[in-house]
């Protein structure tokens, strides 16, 4: 069959799914695991799957026609000024990681992915995206029982000023292997993975003690309150002082 027929049956396609939207909702609600969702040039839920319902906590039709923040008090500021961010520079993100707290107040680790949709002048009326929790480590991976040394003197050495090379090499692992077995089992590379403990870990202080964000950053292993506070607002799109606020109405920590 001629190229030219496959596209055409491919625009009908589409017709035929402009004519169903509910239909990509039906093919996401299949995912428990990934947040779907299509919005309007002003951020506002135009479509979503059954995952992002349950977490805001609130039926569909009341989610429809909101923005992140109205739904999810904790981090929802932060996915707004994002998605609002993709749309106005057209700028898609992809496999982000980023830590997003549901309406009940529960984290989640995700890898998200936001892409503007473009209308015939080339203006940005909105954007398409999902979110995918952070899979499970695979501990039947072969390679799971050689990462738990490293994993164990990450932990163990949090508030230290920890190098990758170093804890590969305590743990008799060559850079390029720790690298290939923290994607396979883990899907972070061994930056993010160190990163990702070190924000669980100020989350948790930040939630259950007075601790300062000074003694909270030194806690963590950052060398400075300043460089702290830049690489949790990369992960969470909020301050420490904000997330610790933030959790502060009402919310219960898990």
């Amino acid at each position: 069959m001629p190229a030219k027929a496959y596209s055409d049956m491919l625009v009908e396609v589409f017709r035929q799914l402009d004519r169903q939207p509910e239909m990509l909702e039906r093919v996401f609600d299949c995912f428990p695991d990934v947040l779907y969702y299509i919005k309007d040039a002003q951020a506002r839920y135009l479509s979503v799957n059954q995952t992002l319902i349950n977490r805001s906590g609130m039926a569909r039709d009341d989610v429809i026609g909101q923005t992140a923040d109205q739904l999810f008090p904790v981090t929802g500021a932060s996915t707004n000024a994002q998605d609002l961010n993709v749309i106005e520079t057209q700028s898609p993100i992809v496999d982000r990681l980023r830590l997003y707290s549901s309406g009940s107040g529960h984290r989640y680790w995700c890898l998200s992915s936001k892409f503007p949709v473009l209308n015939e002048e080339g203006q940005a009326i909105g954007l398409i995206g999902i979110s995918r929790d952070l899979p499970r480590p695979d501990e039947r991976h072969h390679g799971y029982r050689r990462l738990l040394e490293y994993l164990d003197y990450l932990e163990q050495n949090l508030g230290q000023n920890i190098l990758v090379t170093e804890a590969a090499e305590r743990a008799s692992i060559s850079v390029d292997t720790l690298e290939r077995l923290t994607r396979e089992v883990f899907h972070l590379t061994p930056k993010q993975l160190l990163m990702k403990l070190r924000i669980d870990h100020a989350c948790k202080l930040l939630e259950t003690t007075d601790n300062s964000i000074t003694d909270i950053a030194t806690d963590c292993g950052y060398a400075d309150h300043s460089a702290f506070t830049r690489q949790f607002k990369s992960a969470t799109h909020l301050t420490p002082r904000q997330y610790r606020n933030a959790r502060g109405r009402g919310l219960h920590p898990h």
